[in-house]
C-alpha cells in the first residue's frame, strides 16, 4: 500500500512539471497574439488606406487602431515577463496573472474591433488555455473575467464609431446574447472536462507510482533500509553500459569479527548493529550509493569520485563506526574493514568486485582498516 503522504507528494510533483512545461507555453502563446495581431493591424491600415476605407485622419486611425491597443497588450506582455522571471512569485500566481493577462489582452482586442462578430471567439481561446492547468477555480474565474469583459465592452464602450451598438440594432442584441450563452456553455464544458480529466491524470499518475514504489520496495533491504544486492546487481549492469566522466569506484566493506557478536550477545544485537551501521552508512553518501550485499557486507559505488576521495570518505565512516553505542548493550563494539578499487574499460563488473574482494582481504588481515587495489593482491597467497 502506498502512504498517502508520500503519494500526494510525488503527484504534486507531477503536476508542478507539466504545468511548468505549459505556463511556458501559454506565455509564448500570449506574446505571439500580441505580435500577430500587431502585424496584422500594420497590414489591414494599409490595405484601408488604400481602399478609402478610413473614415478619419491616418494619424486618428494609427493611435486609435495601432498605438492604444498595441501599447497597452505590449504593456501587459511586459508585466507578464517581469512575473514569470520574477522569484517572488509562486508558480501558483504566474499561472494566474497569465491567464488573466491574456483575459485583459482579448478585451483590448475585442474593444477595438467588435465591430466584427468572429472577435467574440478570442474570450474561448483564453478559457481553453486554462483547461491543462486542470484548476476548476482558475478556468471559472478566467471565463467569468471574460463574459464579463465582453459584456463590459458591448454595453459601456463604443470604440468603433461606425459600429451599430447592441441597444440599437437587434441583430446586434441577438447577436451579443448568442455569444454570451456560448461562452456561458464553452465555460460549462470546460469545468466538466477538467473534472474528467483531473481523474484521469490521478488514476495514471498513481499507478505509474505505485509501479515505482513497488521496483524500489524489491530494491530495499528490509533491515536495515539501504539498497539491496538486486540493486546493486542492476546498478553494476548499467554502469557497464554507460559512460562516465570518471570511472566508478567499489568499495566492498565487511564489519569485523561480526560472527563474535552473533554469538556472543544473540541475532537481535547483531541486526541492531546493521541497522546502525547503515545508518552511518547513508548519512555520509553524498557521493555514493550505499548497499547491502548480504550479512555483515556492504557495498559503496562511487561515481565522479577520486580514489584519493573515496579513500578518505571510507576513513571517515571507518571512524565513525569506531563511535558507534547500541544503546541496549553499551558493552558492544565493533570496526570496519573496506576494500575498494576502480572501474575501467579493460573490466568488467563481476571483475570489479572481485578486485575489491582482494582489496578487502588485505584488509581484513589487520581489521579496522582501508585498502585499494594493488596489482598482485590475491585472496589466498
Amino acid at each position: 500500500m502506498v502512504p498517502d503522504d508520500i503519494r500526494n507528494i510525488e503527484i504534486e510533483k507531477e503536476y508542478q512539471t507539466i504545468d511548468s512545461a505549459w505556463l511556458k507555453l501559454h506565455y509564448k502563446t500570449t506574446a505571439g497574439i500580441v505580435v500577430f495581431s500587431l502585424m496584422m493591424e500594420c497590414i489591414m491600415s494599409v490595405i484601408f488606406a488604400h481602399s478609402g476605407l478610413i473614415h478619419t485622419t491616418t494619424e486618428c486611425y494609427v493611435l486609435k487602431y495601432i498605438i492604444i491597443p498595441s501599447g497597452l497588450n505590449l504593456t501587459c506582455i511586459l508585466a507578464e515577463t517581469l512575473i514569470i522571471r520574477s522569484k517572488v512569485f509562486s508558480q501558483k500566481q504566474k499561472i494566474y496573472s497569465v491567464s488573466l493577462m491574456l483575459v485583459l489582452i482579448s478585451f483590448v482586442l475585442f474593444t477595438v474591433h467588435s465591430g466584427f462578430t468572429a472577435t467574440y471567439y478570442i474570450f474561448p481561446g483564453a478559457i481553453m488555455m486554462t483547461i491543462i492547468y486542470a484548476d476548476q477555480r482558475l478556468t471559472g474565474m478566467t471565463a467569468m473575467f471574460c463574459i464579463g469583459s465582453a459584456a463590459f465592452s458591448e454595453i459601456f464602450i463604443k470604440w468603433d464609431s461606425d459600429k451599430v451598438g447592441i441597444f440599437d440594432s437587434s441583430l446586434s442584441m441577438g447577436n451579443f446574447l448568442v455569444s454570451i450563452v456560448i461562452l456561458f456553455t464553452f465555460s460549462a464544458a470546460s469545468m466538466v472536462v477538467i473534472r474528467f480529466e483531473q481523474k484521469k491524470n490521478d488514476a495514471s499518475i498513481r499507478t505509474d507510482l505505485e509501479r515505482h514504489l513497488l521496483k524500489q520496495s524489491i530494491q530495499v533491504d528490509e533491515l536495515t533500509g539501504i539498497y539491496n544486492r538486486k540493486a546493486l546487481d542492476e546498478a553494476m549492469s548499467v554502469m557497464e553500459v554507460q559512460k562516465h566522466c570518471e570511472d566508478p569506484i567499489l568499495a566492498v566493506v565487511d564489519i569485523d569479527n561480526f560472527k563474535n557478536i552473533n554469538d556472543r550477545f544473540g541475532h537481535y544485537m547483531g541486526d541492531r548493529c546493521l541497522t546502525q551501521f547503515a545508518r552511518v552508512l547513508m548519512e555520509q553518501s553524498c557521493s555514493y550509493t550505499p548497499y547491502r550485499y548480504g550479512g555483515d557486507e556492504f557495498c559503496l559505488l562511487f561515481h565522479d569520485t577520486t580514489m584519493e576521495e573515496a579513500v578518505l570518505i571510507c576513513e571517515e565512516i571507518r571512524q565513525l563506526t569506531e563511535g558507534i553505542r547500541i544503546e541496549e548493550e553499551k558493552e558492544i563494539r565493533f570496526t570496519a574493514s573496506f576494500g575498494l578499487s576502480a572501474y575501467s574499460s579493460q573490466l568488467n563488473a563481476a571483475r570489479l568486485f572481485v578486485l575489491s574482494d582482494y582489496a578487502l582481504y588485505d584488509a581484513k588481515k589487520v581489521r579496522n582498516s582501508v585498502r585499494v587495489y594493488e596489482k598482485g593482491m590475491k585472496i589466498a597467497e
